[in-house]
């Protein structure tokens, strides 16, 4: 568990800081930065000197190779980088490495074990920017040019937004014109990942109704093509895949630690 939680920590941080730096070089050090922490945290977590090595570096590797893959708008393996987090997660649940049992207390004899405070972290983390990324390549996946030519890639620097790919056809740039989904997908996410740990799934449900009916005049408006009506149902199902795929590794977390 911690394993996952660290990976998706240094995931999580990593694209936040890309995103929000203004310049290259402080994207540079605090990407690094974020590395380090999560590697300086994993070797603490060991419980041995073997579990502290997989949890220094696992974190590391899977972030850069992360952020080599994962771009801003898509990514040019697809799902695989996707495909392989999961297969991170899902080794860290059969085959955790041995970490240190420590318990996050509060009140009078209340408190979660770490690694699920950590893991509970690591995924908000991941569901804020790392998730808007997956998203993007699943709509891009949709976005294909009338004449099948796609726009070739720039070069592209690490940790910067230098030279983005753009495959997106001229005659379907009006969808894009739905850019509050960047903020509001990773509030969606957190919300509906909270609710669902809560338990409420009513309302859930009624939140996910609601984000239909405030959509539908943009959709009905585009009945010709019905690309915003794609869009929107390929968007939010991936996002909320998303939510539901983190939320349910912290139940198997927290079932695992009874």
């Amino acid at each position: 568990m911690e394993l996952t939680a660290l990976v998706l920590a240094a995931i999580g941080g990593a694209d936040l800081i890309r995103a929000a730096a203004p310049g290259a070089r402080l994207r540079t050090a605090g990407v690094s930065a974020v590395l380090v922490v999560c590697a300086l945290a994993g070797a603490a977590l060991g419980a041995d000197p073997l579990a502290s090595l997989v949890l220094a570096l696992a974190p590391v590797v899977a972030a850069l190779g992360w952020l080599a893959t994962m771009r801003a708008d898509d990514s040019p393996l697809g799902f695989l980088p996707v495909v392989l987090l999961g297969g991170i997660a899902l080794t860290a649940i059969v085959i955790p490495p041995p970490a240190v049992a420590i318990r996050v207390e509060w009140g009078q004899g209340e408190g979660l074990p770490l690694s699920l405070v950590l893991l509970a972290a690591g995924g908000a983390l991941f569901l804020l920017e790392s998730a808007n990324r997956v998203v993007r390549t699943a709509l891009r996946t949709e976005d294909v040019p009338a004449d099948g030519d796609v726009a070739p890639s720039r070069r592209r620097r690490l940790f910067g937004q230098r030279g983005e790919r753009d495959t997106a056809a001229p005659d379907l740039q009006d969808v894009h014109t739905l850019r509050g989904g960047r903020l509001i997908g990773p509030l969606e996410r957190i919300v509906v990942g909270g609710l669902l740990l809560a338990h409420a799934y009513p309302v859930v449900a009624a939140l996910i109704a609601a984000k239909g009916i405030v959509r539908f005049p943009e959709i009905s408006r585009d009945r010709e093509r019905g690309t915003q009506a794609e869009y929107f149902l390929v968007g939010s199902m991936v996002s909320w895949a998303q939510a539901l795929a983190i939320t349910a590794h912290v139940w198997l977390g927290s079932a695992a630690l009874g």
